[in-house]
């Protein structure tokens, strides 16, 4: 038909193993315990593009730069503790999930997520979506043969 535009395909990028998402996430969770801000955006740098976001239930930190806002907010409302990894990667294509914790000097969990992380084609970490609230039941109204 004249005038139709052809849809140009997906991008999808090639699938990575569970070795890429961990070999990122070392430094993703060292710039997490990093208090000097230099030494973060450096840990940054090789966790993250530059374009990398943190997605927040508020707001969207993207770039170096807010990330590291965002660590050194992590620092004021969880003094002493650090970010781990507890489970995974459970891998498709360039996204994974990662079993999470934040635990205090003790090593005891303080708070138990979950995040979902995309990897740009670099291998680095593009997206990070943290869900660090357990799952609500369905709705009582909900079909049991759904």
């Amino acid at each position: 038909m004249q005038g139709r535009t052809k849809t140009p395909p997906l991008y999808i990028p090639a699938a990575m193993d569970a070795q890429a998402f961990l070999q990122a996430t070392i430094p993703y969770l060292e710039a997490f315990a990093e208090a000097d801000p230099g030494h973060r955006l450096e840990l940054l740098r090789r966790a993250m593009t530059p374009d990398a976001q943190i997605w927040g239930p508020n707001r969207v930190f993207a770039g170096y730069s807010e990330i590291s806002e965002k660590i050194e907010g992590f620092h004021k409302n969880w003094p002493g503790c650090r970010l781990v990894i507890t489970a995974g990667p459970n891998t498709f294509q360039n996204a994974a999930r990662f079993g999470c914790a934040i635990v205090n000097a003790d090593g005891a969990v303080v708070a138990d997520g979950q995040s979902l992380v995309e990897l740009g084609v670099d291998g680095r970490y593009q997206r990070v979506i943290p869900f660090w609230e357990v799952l609500p039941p369905l709705p009582a109204d909900w079909s049991d043969k759904l």
